[in-house]
């Protein structure tokens, strides 16, 4: 017997983990810490020259966000969307500061009346309202509450990538709390026509849901 393994899938196997990792964004120190080595020694494990787990690929699958078939060769990386984060905030602040003006000039207030209120400077406040400056979080407090809004008022809550972040996030929640059973349900493909002809169910009018009610009843008596 021999206690070698084969050279090329061991370095197979580590391209996927390094592949796995970057497309992740994770440094080799932070995945190094999760499987309980040093730097060096995880290095090793990218190249091939040092060896895994099945347990260490099953933390590595939870950490690095991929499906345990991937380290098979048969799975794929999930789709990331990068996101231009400069240009997020940029085009955020803009948006912040219409609806400061907007919110403003409904409450039927001047810029040197809310500086009153708030004891922020007229020129500081025109200069938040056309996007010139970033406005502090805690000055948007004290604005939002001088002009009677919640500085939710101010979250980007209806399109772009925070409203798609917190509605996946919501989803995971409540997907978390389903009964086991439930979950498996929901996570198998093969029950995905189940799910669709609920979904129809549930827009359907309620007489149209009687009548088939009553046309299974027929069928099935």
């Amino acid at each position: 017997m021999t206690n070698e393994v084969d050279a090329a899938r061991a370095q197979k196997l580590g391209f996927l983990i390094q592949e796995a990792r970057e497309h992740n964004g994770r440094s080799p120190e932070e995945v190094a810490a999760i499987l309980g080595l040093d730097t060096a020694a995880y290095e090793e494990v990218e190249q091939g020259a040092n060896h895994v787990s099945l347990p260490d690929l099953e933390a590595l699958a939870l950490f690095l966000n991929v499906p345990m078939a991937y380290f098979w060769g048969s799975g794929s990386l999930p789709a990331i969307k990068r996101i231009d984060y400069n240009n997020l905030t940029t085009l955020r602040h803009r948006v912040i500061g219409v609806l400061l003006r907007q919110q403003r000039l409904r409450e039927k207030l001047s810029a040197a009346d809310l500086a009153e209120q708030t004891g922020l400077e007229p020129d500081t406040i025109e200069s938040y309202e056309m996007g010139e400056q970033p406005i502090p979080f805690l000055h948007l407090e004290k604005l939002s509450q001088a002009l009677s809004v919640s500085v939710t008022h101010f979250v980007e809550n209806e399109y772009g990538p925070l409203r798609r972040h917190e509605s996946r996030l919501q989803l995971l929640s409540q997907f978390e709390q389903l009964p086991p059973d439930m979950q498996d349900f929901l996570a198998s493909p093969t029950n995905r026509s189940y799910l669709e002809t609920a979904k129809k169910l549930s827009e359907m009018e309620v007489e149209k849901l009687r009548d088939l009610a009553e046309s299974l009843i027929d069928i099935t008596w």
